[in-house]
C-alpha cells in the first residue's frame, strides 16, 4: 500500500534530540522499547532493527502496548524506537524528537488476507477500498 521512511524517535532531552538527522550506528546502545510476548518478535526485530547491521544486539527497555505507552516511554527517556515517517504529523508530542535516519530500511505497508476468506464481504470490501485508493 505504501512505502515511507523511517525516523528515529528520542527523547528531546537525548543529547542526539538537537541534530537533524542520524546514522544507526550512533543510536547503538540506546534501549528500544519492547513489545509484549505474544506479538511476532520476527515483526519487532525488523522494526527495532536487530541485529543492528554491523551484527550487534539490540537492548531492550520498557514493554509498551499501544502508541500512547509507546510515546511517553519515549518522552521519559526510558527508551527509543522507530517509527514510519508520518509519525511527525499524526503523533507529535511535547518531549519527542523525530530524527531522520539516513540508514534506514523504509517501512512498507501490505494489506494480507488467508486465501480461504478471499470472498468474504469483509475482505471484498477493505480490497475494493484499498484499490480505489491506490488507483487515484
Amino acid at each position: 500500500m505504501a512505502t515511507e521512511p523511517r525516523v528515529a524517535c528520542l527523547s528531546a532531552d537525548h543529547p542526539l534530540a538537537i541534530l537533524p538527522r542520524l546514522a544507526l550506528a550512533q543510536l547503538s546502545g540506546i534501549p528500544v522499547v519492547d513489545i509484549p510476548a505474544q506479538a511476532p518478535r520476527l515483526w519487532w526485530d525488523f522494526g527495532a532493527v536487530d541485529p543492528r547491521p554491523d551484527g550487534s544486539p539490540v537492548r531492550y527497555g520498557p514493554v509498551v502496548t499501544d502508541m500512547e505507552s509507546l510515546l511517553h516511554t519515549v518522552a521519559a527517556g526510558e527508551a527509543m524506537c522507530f517509527l514510519p515517517a508520518a509519525a511527525r504529523e499524526f503523533f507529535p508530542r511535547p518531549g519527542v524528537r523525530f530524527i531522520d535516519v539516513i540508514d534506514l530500511a523504509p517501512s512498507t505497508s501490505a494489506l494480507a488476507w488467508l486465501q480461504r476468506r478471499r470472498s468474504e464481504p469483509t475482505i471484498r470490501a477493505i480490497r475494493q477500498a484499498a484499490h480505489e485508493a491506490a488507483c487515484r
